[in-house]
């Protein structure tokens, strides 16, 4: 696969803000993730991206079938669940 020839890049886009699950709302990782980029294998950076590219799909599947009937002091998680939204962070 030509993917595996090319460094994949760090898909942070500079927002580094997280939800109350530890979850970035600009990239969608962890932090773990967050914490080991640059560290950890191409291999591994490319399953965090595939997990990056469902947990996308389904914030905006949920955002747009949802985001009428949501009250507005509640977020969605990156799994399809509403919780209250703080701003601890």
């Amino acid at each position: 696969m030509q993917n595996e020839l090319f460094m994949i890049d760090n898909p942070c886009i500079g927002v580094c803000a997280m939800n109350k699950k530890g979850y970035c709302v600009g990239c969608f990782r962890n932090r773990t993730e967050r914490q080991t980029w640059h560290i950890i294998s191409d291999g591994e950076r490319a399953k965090i991206l595939k997990n990056l590219s469902r947990r996308r799909r389904n914030i905006n599947t949920l955002l747009r079938h949802k985001h009428r009937q949501t009250p507005m002091n509640y977020e969605f998680d990156f799994y399809g669940q509403f919780e209250q939204l703080s701003f601890d962070f």
